[in-house]
């Protein structure tokens, strides 16, 4: 490879700031690979056709998708030298030297700049040249000018309209001159902006950086879950990725040694399912399935041998190895009665819901002698919760609808001795559910489950409230005893994962404390609660091996997306083993995040923390993004979710997240708030919280201020529209704005009203369902009000937009409803997230910064 040496700019040039036609001044430029005419190129090949220069320039030899260009960055390596992108500047004609021809039948050049927007535009991106060029953005091909002019020729234009969003944009333009070429070799670039972009909206950077974007959150490598192996020498660890620009994403798991991250076995390419490790050490199951078939295979990673252990099965559930490795039990679905005819007779509200007709039964396998068991039968589903440690047992439990008595189910838990089919109930007829691992030594039970689970025995409340059941609370019951420990009581966080470690006898707990979610120790000799620090703000998910003290987690935090790492329980210490987005975010710039909280009325706190834009001038004023849920859950300070609010904040946006009263993790008095209050306490907090926090920080413009929310916080952004004239716009996604009808057609509204309006109904509660309702009080509502909802939404029915979008037009006011094709309760196929988003951005940017043209852009006037 030749050797090129160009001059060279130690420094980023400054942010360039031009009105109109604005031509690109610099330019990071790379020379190769040369490209070569193949062998009898001037040979007519079956239609006449020579192979000249320009099927020579067609031939892109190399793929730069992912590569971002900068100062002194390898372009190119080999083992006897290295190409580095350099600088060059473009002349006072705005023209640049694309570089100097080599010796070869053609010489390539590679130049790029990042175009630096501040808001959404429609530009026309012009290259003058006399060479060929090819044109990307953002990785995307635009256009190719495969022509090239005479010396004496002006050089030829070639002219694009392209679409720019907040951020940066990547331009690289590709372009080769013939050996015989006596022109000058270069180039020049211009963008004509519209008539609505100002000076300082459109500029050009050599450098990557930038704020956080959609791409970078649905793009690139994720990590999911990971498992330790039993022995905790290895772990499987899920991988997922996009394959823009379809809808179509890739998923795979590999198998890797712990001391050193060396991969033992990958699944990519692999059709499998449920990978998991066997009792066995260094063997891992997992599922395949053919024509409406399943089967579960075996894989030892020392021998390779691959066997499957129980095939072709029709209609498989969930399966598990028993400790001993000798069974394997599963579940079987069984499709229930169909009505015959077009007309259906529903059987109680569930039977609305797709499959809840059928029923899931469990077998056996004997793993040796491939005999086949079934362990249960009836008319209700069993569920398995778990299996013994001396692999005798199974615990599980069967649920039963019961309409006369919140929250509507009952259920029963057993232990059945799989030999002999002997079965004991070891607790009948529950209202409130429970799911429970047997403890190492297989004596007691530990359970999850709402504080009213046991009788109430979990509630830790005031006398006169009522316990919100989804402030998850641990138990240890006791086999023989039937005695129940309510250990959690007193503990504040809220349980979303309890593990019961064999090797040191202790309990391990993922649980929500305020917006973190943390990893917790509890002794269970001395009875005391311990936490542990992992380096993260949100633990998703955590597994712990069998034979040693070590454990394996994924979690992310505010401004890092999420990791995989492993964790000593002995000394407490961890250290990070996959962080497979690490490329796609290493040129992100975060801004600055703040903790803020405010008393409310009563004189409670309620916490919130803030986001501010990665370039923030605290001189300048910022419009402002209000966001909550207002629900029984926290807003979690996890990095991505369907309101990324880094990315809110990287457009310009100062961020304003709150915890209104309600939320799990604060403790059981603070989450009963919740129950039979459906935002009544919850809006003064919001509105109070956002005068106060406007109040506080000089830097907020409080006539450009927006609010969100989505789900119950939809509910509350129609809710707050009623109360209050602080917000210059809203925008509610899957928004109640009619308690009652939500309850009724919802699939999920009746039993999440078993909690949220426990023991209130439509009939006994106008005040409530009717007075709360924002549906009642639609012509107190002023704010432009963007209101969205997937068409197919099963837990908030698109009917709870439409009926507020219909209100809102006969009373004349603002309001616009956009429906996501095919989506339910949350968008989650890949282009229609990517509109979803730009829709809500396009509104922000509209009635915050006075800026239309994105929302016109995607939904043009019509004369209907």
């Amino acid at each position: 490879m030749q050797k090129l040496f160009f001059s060279v700019l130690a420094f980023l040039l400054p942010f360039c700031l031009y009105a109109g036609s604005i031509t690109v001044p610099s330019w990071l430029t790379v020379q190769g690979p040369d490209p070569e005419l193949p062998a009898f190129s001037c040979t007519e090949n079956m239609e006449g056709g020579t192979f000249g220069y320009e099927e020579l320039f067609s031939f892109n030899p190399l793929d730069i998708t992912g590569h971002f260009p900068y100062y002194n960055k390898v372009f190119l390596s080999n083992e006897d030298d290295e190409i580095r992108w350099a600088t060059r500047h473009a002349n006072d004609s705005g023209f640049v030297d694309a570089g100097m021809p080599g010796t070869g039948t053609a010489s390539v050049a590679w130049l790029a700049t990042y175009i630096k927007v501040s808001r959404w535009m429609k530009a026309d991106l012009e290259i003058s040249s006399r060479q060929m060029l090819e044109v990307y953005l953002d990785g995307t091909r635009l256009g190719t000018k495969n022509t090239s002019q005479k010396p004496d020729s002006d050089p030829a234009k070639w002219t694009k309209e392209v679409e720019l969003s907040k951020g940066k944009h990547l331009l690289v333009v590709r372009t080769m001159i013939a050996k015989d070429d006596e022109s000058r070799w270069q180039l020049s670039a211009t963008i004509n902006a519209p008539d609505y972009a100002g000076k300082e909206d459109l500029g050009f950077e050599l450098n990557p950086k930038q704020g956080k974007t959609l791409s970078h959150l649905l793009d690139g490598v994720k990590a999911g879950t990971a498992v330790i192996s039993p022995d905790g020498n290895m772990y499987i660890v899920n991988f997922s990725r996009t394959l823009p620009p379809s809808d179509r994403s890739e998923n795979w798991a590999e198998v890797k040694r712990v001391s050193d991250g060396r991969m033992i076995h990958s699944f990519r390419h692999s059709s499998v399912s449920s990978l998991s490790w066997t009792p066995r050490v260094n063997v891992v199951s997992y599922r395949t399935s053919r024509e409406g078939k399943a089967t579960i295979w075996t894989h030892n990673l020392e021998s390779g041998e691959v066997k499957p252990v129980l095939a072709d099965i029709e209609d498989l559930g969930s399966f598990r190895w028993t400790p001993d490795r000798k069974y394997i039990v599963y579940s079987i679905r069984e499709e229930g009665p169909e009505e015959e005819g077009s007309t259906k007779r529903i059987i109680g509200p569930r039977d609305r819901i797709p499959g809840f007709r059928n029923r899931n039964f469990l077998y056996r396998l004997n793993v040796e002698t491939g005999v086949k068991e079934r362990l249960t039968h009836g008319f209700l589903t069993t569920s398995l919760h778990d299996i013994s440690p001396c692999s005798k047992y199974i615990l599980f439990s069967q649920s039963r609808p019961d309409y006369l008595e919140r929250p509507y189910m009952k259920q029963d838990v057993f232990i059945m001795e799989m030999d002999t089919r002997e079965v004991d109930t070891i607790l009948h007829d529950k209202r409130w559910g429970v799911s429970g691992t047997y403890s190492p030594n297989g004596r007691e039970i530990l359970f999850t489950g709402g504080p009213s689970a046991f009788g109430g025995l979990g509630e830790n409340i005031p006398e006169g409230m009522i316990a919100n059941n989804y402030d998850t609370q641990a138990y240890i019951h006791n086999i023989e005893t039937g005695s129940t420990d309510p250990f959690t009581r007193e503990f504040a966080p809220s349980i979303s994962q309890a593990l019961w470690n064999r090797a040191d006898n202790h309990i391990y707990l993922v649980a929500g404390h305020e917006d973190y979610v943390r990893l917790y120790r509890y002794n269970t000799g001395n009875r005391r609660f311990t936490e542990i620090e992992t380096g993260k703000d949100v633990i998703s998910q955590i597994s712990m091996a069998r034979d040693e003290r070590i454990a394996i987690y994924s979690g992310s935090g505010m401004s890092s997306p999420q990791r995989i790492s492993l964790l000593n329980l002995s000394n407490g210490r961890s250290r990070e083993i996959e962080n497979p987005d690490s490329h796609n975010f290493r040129n992100v710039v975060f801004g600055e995040s703040l903790e803020w909280n405010f008393r409310n009325r009563e004189g409670v706190e309620i916490p919130g923390r803030v986001y501010l834009p990665p370039d923030f001038d605290e001189s300048a004023k910022y419009p402002v993004i209000v966001y909550y849920y207002g629900g029984t859950n926290p807003v979690s300070r996890s990095f991505g979710g369907r309101y990324p609010f880094n990315m809110y904040a990287a457009s310009g946006y100062v961020v304003y997240v709150l915890q209104p009263s309600g939320a799990t993790g604060f403790g059981q008095e603070f989450s009963a708030m919740h129950v039979n209050n459906w935002g009544k306490t919850v809006a003064d907090e919001i509105i109070d919280g956002t005068k106060k926090f406007l109040e506080a920080h000089p830097f907020t413009d409080p006539d450009r201020v927006g609010c969100m929310g989505a789900s119950y916080g939809g509910f509350m952004t129609m809710l707050l529209t009623t109360q209050t004239d602080i917000f210059a716009t809203a925008i509610s996604h899957a928004g109640i704005s009619s308690i009652s009808s939500y309850w009724g057609e919802g699939y999920w509204g009746y039993g999440y009203s078993a909690e949220a309006s426990a023991g209130s109904f439509p009939w006994n509660n106008r005040e409530l369902y009717v007075d709360q309702s924002p549906l009642f009080s639609a012509d107190r509502i002023n704010t432009p009000l963007l209101l969205v909802t997937g068409d197919q939404d099963t837990n908030v029915p698109p009917g709870e937009s439409i009926q507020l979008y219909v209100a809102l037009k006969l009373l004349g006011r603002p309001v616009e409803l956009i429906k996501i094709e095919g989506e339910d309760h949350h968008i989650l196929t890949y282009n229609k997230r990517i509109e979803w988003s730009n829709t809500k951005m396009a509104w922000f940017d509209k009635w915050l910064k006075d800026q239309p043209e994105w929302w016109e852009n995607l939904y043009p006037g019509r004369n209907l």
